[in-house]
């Protein structure tokens, strides 16, 4: 048991030297390189800027779209909802009209047949109004 503790603790004392060694000669290189390189922001950076052009044009698209597509369903929206309201004015006006009693009106007469004619002439008899 003791030997594997020992194992285990030399074994982490040389990652922490592997580890502090590697640390040491990348901040060397960077200390080294740093002057030569042109640091810039990576917010709002030229990288940035360009990559946000490219995506606007496909998001302005999208946008049209849906747009357009919202424009005409209300179109339709509106037009199913303007034949509804036509439908419900008629119904309610039939409504109506059974539930409210009529003054029943006296029978009408006939009405005299424009063309008259008797039995023993061939040709008919046009009656016109006589005002």
């Amino acid at each position: 048991m003791a030997l594997n503790q020992r194992f285990l603790t030399a074994l982490v004392v040389v990652c922490f030297v592997v580890n502090e060694v590697v640390c040491r000669q990348i901040a060397e290189s960077t200390v080294n390189n740093s002057d030569s390189d042109v640091s810039e922001g990576r917010t709002f950076g030229h990288h940035f800027l360009k990559r946000i052009s490219f995506a606007i044009v496909p998001g302005a698209f999208v946008v049209g779209v849906i747009t357009t597509l919202l424009a005409a369903l209300t179109v339709v929206s509106m037009k199913g909802l303007g034949v509804g309201l036509i439908l419900l004015i008629l119904t309610i006006g039939q409504l109506m009209s059974r539930a409210i009693p009529q003054a029943q009106a006296s029978p009408l007469a006939a009405p005299v047949p424009v063309i008259y004619s008797h039995a023993h002439s061939q040709q008919p008899v046009f009656l016109e109004k006589e005002w």
